[in-house]
């Protein structure tokens, strides 16, 4: 039997999807923990002839940014179900990192004048200290919101743009298709079909992959390989063996068989959820 690394990497990367937002910014979050206690504490200053570690305060700074991470990704993701798949404008989008960094606020407050305070004791309470670290806090968490959640935002904005169509090229003309028109896309012989809502299908120049970065994550969702679905093309959900599902696609296209694909097991979670928050 014969082994490569791609063999090995490959199931490990079905598994990663979600990870790799963690397993990125986690490594940002140690790397600003260290350089930040190290700048602005003179006396953790490398060149500081008494220097040691600054464990404990790296290890609160990292525990924080995970939690500020979760509190931001859970705000962002009930923005992005009640708000961002109708309407994306200044006004939501400035609700959202308010009311963000006001979660966040309340958490600096707590871990103040909780964990300082069981620390230090209450006779480390300053208000000019108090006030200087929140802002620090604040500024940091605003840059780190728009650098996390920009490229999502900008994805989710294609819903409500002009960009909400397709292009397909056929024999020197090009074809319009709108999101609206589109029940499910195929590939087959290593060519990719746009089945429309009416049950004609179109040929397309491009990859499943090329279209799956062109069109919205929100509305669609790539079930497997050969397919990405939109929620209206939906008929029937149903488990199967191995814990996988079972989805019946419509409309029929002429001459053909109800399409009916399987969701992996390790995809049967992520489809739910995308499913559960269409209805």
């Amino acid at each position: 039997m014969k082994f490569s690394i791609k063999s090995i990497i490959n199931p490990f990367k079905k598994h990663i999807s979600f990870s790799n937002f963690w397993v990125r910014n986690s490594l940002i979050i140690v790397i600003l923990s260290i350089l930040s206690n190290h700048l602005f504490e003179q006396k953790n200053n490398p060149s500081n002839k008494d220097y040691t570690f600054p464990l404990f305060p790296i290890v609160v700074s990292i525990i924080s940014g995970i939690v500020i991470i979760l509190i931001a990704r859970f705000n962002f993701n009930y923005f992005k179900g009640k708000y961002f798949t109708k309407k994306i404008n200044t006004e939501i989008l400035m609700h959202f990192l308010f009311s963000t960094l006001g979660y966040i606020t309340l958490l600096y407050l707590f871990l103040y004048f909780g964990l300082n305070g069981l620390i230090n004791g209450i006779e480390s309470y300053s208000i000019y200290h108090l006030l200087k670290g929140l802002s620090v806090t604040i500024l940091i968490c605003t840059l780190t919101i728009a650098l996390l959640f920009s490229i999502d935002i900008y994805k989710l904005h294609k819903l409500i743009s002009t960009e909400g169509i397709i292009k397909v090229k056929q024999g020197g003309k090009i074809t319009l298709i709108k999101y609206s028109e589109i029940a499910f896309l195929y590939s087959e012989n290593k060519i990719v079909y746009i089945v429309k809502t009416d049950g004609t299908a179109i040929i397309t120049d491009f990859t499943l992959n090329e279209v799956e970065s062109k069109i919205s994550e929100q509305n669609f969702y790539r079930a497997n390989r050969q397919t990405i679905l939109h929620l209206r093309s939906i008929e029937q959900v149903r488990s199967i063996e191995n814990g996988k599902l079972s989805v019946l696609l419509k409309p029929t296209i002429s001459g053909k068989k109800a399409f009916q694909i399987n969701i992996s097991r390790y995809k049967k979670q992520e489809f739910k959820n995308w499913f559960k928050n269409k209805l």
